[in-house]
């Protein structure tokens, strides 16, 4: 049986449930704004795949760039942009960057899209963003299963040896962008369920009271956006002289009548 509270209790447990509820919500928007960043180091960074010790070559890639050193200048030289296509080693890589830059694109949306609470209504707001972070994390997802099929390029048996090949490493190891990516796939998705649930329990949250269930916003008059007090119209009211006493005007003195009070 469902507890039955008075107006002033209900009232008590809902400023609780909002309390938590924005502080949950603070805190997937801090998520999303830290995955946004890790998503656009982890397109960026070229460390995907790179040598080791065992490796014949040395080296690392990311999803659109190849390192190589140089010693002449003691540092990396890095190729390939994302900004041309015709400079990424494969067809793999290409879908590589296209589906990391557009997961990282989303993202970025999503962070921007946190302006909207001030215009528009929560809930349309957390279920938006909650599909572009779902989108993301799919994109993110297919990100992850299509690169390994370019490891058998020439340039990746340059520094992996003759063994690599589709789905084959050889004598490389995975760096942290990869491990860092495989993990947002998670995050992404995380962070989508819960934009979906905070989107829910909004729409859905109620409170009881001993007459029986009271939605937030008819709660003793009390707005959930604003948290403040309704105003309510004040309805003239018209009285009616009794007919039965007679009044007098209070700014007036009453006129005794009789002969013996009279005077002129």
């Amino acid at each position: 049986m469902d507890p039955k509270f008075n107006p002033e209790t209900a009232r008590i447990y809902f400023f609780r449930y909002m309390r938590e509820y924005r502080a949950i919500c603070v805190l997937w928007g801090l998520l999303s704004i830290i995955w946004c960043i890790l998503n656009l180091v982890t397109f960026i960074q070229p460390q995907w795949i790179g040598d080791s010790p065992s490796s014949p070559g040395y080296g690392h890639m990311g999803v659109f760039s190849y390192c190589y050193p140089d010693n002449e200048k003691s540092q990396y030289v890095c190729s390939g942009s994302f900004t041309s296509f015709d400079s990424l080693l494969s067809d793999s890589f290409r879908a590589c960057t296209f589906f990391v830059g557009v997961s990282a694109l989303l993202m970025l949306i999503t962070v921007a899209a946190l302006l909207l609470f001030f215009c528009f209504k929560k809930t349309f707001v957390f279920y938006f963003c909650g599909v572009l972070q779902l989108i993301s994390a799919v994109f993110m997802f297919l990100a992850c299963v299509i690169y390994p099929s370019g490891w058998g390029h020439e340039e990746v048996k340059r520094i992996c040896g003759d063994t690599a090949g589709d789905y084959r490493l050889g004598f490389c190891g995975i760096r942290w962008a990869y491990i860092l990516a495989i993990l947002g796939i998670f995050d992404a998705a995380i962070l989508s369920i819960l934009a979906f649930f905070l989107a829910a329990k909004r729409a859905k949250s109620e409170v009881f009271a001993t007459t029986g269930t009271v939605t937030k916003s008819e709660l003793n008059g009390y707005s959930a956006d604003t948290m403040s007090k309704k105003s309510i119209p004040i309805q003239p009211v018209v009285t009616v002289p009794d007919s039965h006493h007679e009044r007098y005007s209070e700014y007036s003195q009453p006129i005794k009548r009789g002969a013996n009070n009279f005077q002129l």
